[in-house]
């Protein structure tokens, strides 16, 4: 049961509150010692403040997005309020962008979409917009692209539209995770826009992650979910499916998009020129990454580029949806 600190002073000295409970945020406590989630964030600050509305990357997590931790928890109110580690946004909200998502009052899926690129200065905001786009094994979404250009269309004069629209155009349903979305952005960026993503490799039943199906080049971002030792069967199984096609396989890691990217494009354009490729030549990619993503060493068992074949202040923003 998360209750208001001073609700328990009453009944018990500081110091039995201090060793019987865990602070959950500012003046919220929850019984008991251990640590806290995200959910527990969200019921405390939905008893602190019953008007609130959930809205960016924690709407976001109640929407069914993946990859949303790492963020502080963001509320709309009708009244500006501070508090600490809580962002807390103000301004117009209409009652038709706002529903009930897990008994709790959140941003409408395009809204939420729309928030976290509009409140986002770097490439995690394209990052956690793609996962407001991916579908879900049940065929679910926070929401579509044409459902976020709706929206800012019949809102001309929404707050942050351009910025919207930016991400908007380089936005795509097919990101796994954050890292995915850096991977493409980077040959994108490079001028390499062919690459789709989740592109089908014919007469295998696999997709992978960024393909030229006429060159029969895949890019895959190898992250740490691929370190268990199933994964790793199931891994070689279908990568000797795909270069059983002639296809072949650059992995992709966190330090390569961190650190030499011109070496991974040059990689890319080697194994294109092999393939028959005449296009002009690739340019080297700015990523501007959130700082979580380069503030320690990428925890990824191998982190190389890896090639098979030939050769994802803070109270008192203004919300102002429009």
């Amino acid at each position: 049961m998360i209750r208001r600190t001073r609700e328990l002073l009453q009944a018990r000295t500081a110091h039995a509150v201090r060793i019987e409970s865990t602070s959950v945020v500012h003046g919220l406590r929850k019984d008991g010692v251990g640590s806290t989630n995200a959910r527990d964030v969200r019921d405390a600050l939905a008893i602190a403040y019953p008007a609130a509305v959930f809205t960016g990357w924690t709407a976001a997590a109640l929407h069914g997005a993946l990859y949303t931790e790492g963020h502080p928890a963001e509320i709309w109110l009708p009244q500006q309020r501070s508090r600490k580690d809580i962002i807390i946004r103000t301004g117009r909200l209409d009652e038709a962008d706002i529903e009930r998502v897990l008994r709790r009052r959140a941003t409408s899926g395009p809204l939420t979409a729309a928030d976290i690129a509009r409140h986002s200065t770097d490439d995690e905001g394209i990052a956690g917009f793609d996962q407001c786009l991916r579908v879900d094994d049940y065929d679910r979404s926070v929401t579509t692209q044409e459902a976020v250009l709706a929206y800012l269309d019949a809102h001309p004069g929404f707050y942050g539209g351009n910025r919207v629209r930016a991400v908007l155009a380089e936005s795509s349903t097919g990101a796994d995770s954050h890292w995915e979305t850096y991977s493409r952005l980077a040959v994108h960026r490079a001028g390499l826009t062919f690459f789709t993503p989740q592109a089908p490799v014919p007469g295998t039943g696999y997709h992978v992650d960024l393909g030229d199906g006429e060159h029969k080049i895949a890019i895959e971002y190898d992250g740490g979910y691929h370190r268990s030792i199933r994964q790793q069967r199931r891994d070689i199984r279908r990568w000797n499916a795909i270069t059983g096609r002639e296809w072949a396989i650059i992995r992709v890691t966190s330090e390569t998009l961190t650190g030499d990217l011109a070496a991974f494009i040059t990689r890319i354009e080697s194994e294109l020129r092999h393939r028959g490729w005449t296009g002009p030549p690739p340019t080297v990619p700015r990523l501007i990454l959130p700082a979580s993503a380069t503030a320690k060493p990428p925890t990824d068992a191998a982190d190389q580029t890896v090639a098979s074949g030939i050769g994802g202040r803070i109270a008192g923003h203004d919300h102002r949806n429009h």
